[in-house]
């Protein structure tokens, strides 16, 4: 691999939900290594990981016609979808592999009615899954909030650059528990069309959404190389060169 030039050294970069995509595949990687209850395999052109005891995949497709990453639970035995959780190419890798963790520690525990409380919290997972994002935006510099849970509730970052939506919410006759019910998007101010986009399913467990919706009330630092930031992104981030260790002087 051709090293970048040295003009293009790593950068520490916050809010990392501001980053830009960063490399996905070495993400994915990351994720899987050393948990032996998952497994990394190529099939076609994707990279899919899979949960070994629980039908729980997260896929990365390189193509750009459809979502990037796609995260989903498929019912024991019959195999249909429980829901699902998708990512398109402009969001951050560390977004997508918060959310992976924060669902592999869940699945890891020893226990049906722990991996549940760890996954949901809640008896109700839609209604419990719209009062914890409510509580926690509100908790995060009291975002914005319009409408209402009976047609679309709105949430808005009050620095402009990050809004979720909860569509769809009242329970109707004939309704699909895939309907896309969350949309986390985030972004530079006045560029709404270039933001990257998350969206969740009704049945979404509570955990993972606010894993994803924590990676934006609470950012972490991300690391890309200069060449990797975009440029809407960069008036509103917080740089500064990844700090190298110093060689130990010999004896």
């Amino acid at each position: 691999m051709t090293p970048p030039p040295a003009h293009d050294m790593p950068m520490v970069v916050h809010p990392g939900y501001l980053a830009g995509p960063g490399d996905a595949p070495h993400a994915l990687h990351t994720f899987t290594r050393g948990r032996e209850d998952w497994t990394l395999t190529p099939v076609g052109n994707q990279l899919v990981a899979a949960h070994q005891r629980h039908p729980v995949l997260l896929t990365l497709d390189p193509d750009d016609d459809g979502p990037r990453w796609t995260m989903a639970s498929l019912s024991h035995p019959a195999g249909l979808l429980e829901w699902h959780a998708t990512f398109d190419a402009r969001t951050p890798a560390e977004v997508v592999t918060a959310v992976a963790r924060r669902l592999a520690f869940a699945l890891a525990q020893s226990t049906d009615a722990e991996r549940d409380r760890q996954l949901w919290g809640h008896d109700h997972p839609v209604a419990g899954t719209a009062d914890a994002l409510d509580a926690e935006t509100t908790r995060a510099h009291h975002w914005t909030r319009a409408g209402d849970l009976r047609t679309t509730l709105t949430l808005d970052n009050p620095d402009g650059t990050a809004a979720l939506r909860v569509h769809r919410f009242v329970e109707r006759s004939g309704s699909d528990p895939l309907d896309t019910v969350f949309t986390l998007r985030a972004g530079a101010r006045g560029h709404q069309d270039d933001w990257w986009r998350a969206e969740f399913s009704r049945c979404i467990p509570t955990a993972v959404l606010l894993a994803a919706v924590r990676t934006v009330t609470d950012p972490g630092h991300y690391e890309r190389h200069a060449s990797q930031i975009p440029m809407l992104h960069r008036s509103l981030l917080r740089t500064h060169p990844v700090a190298r260790r110093r060689p130990q002087a010999r004896p």
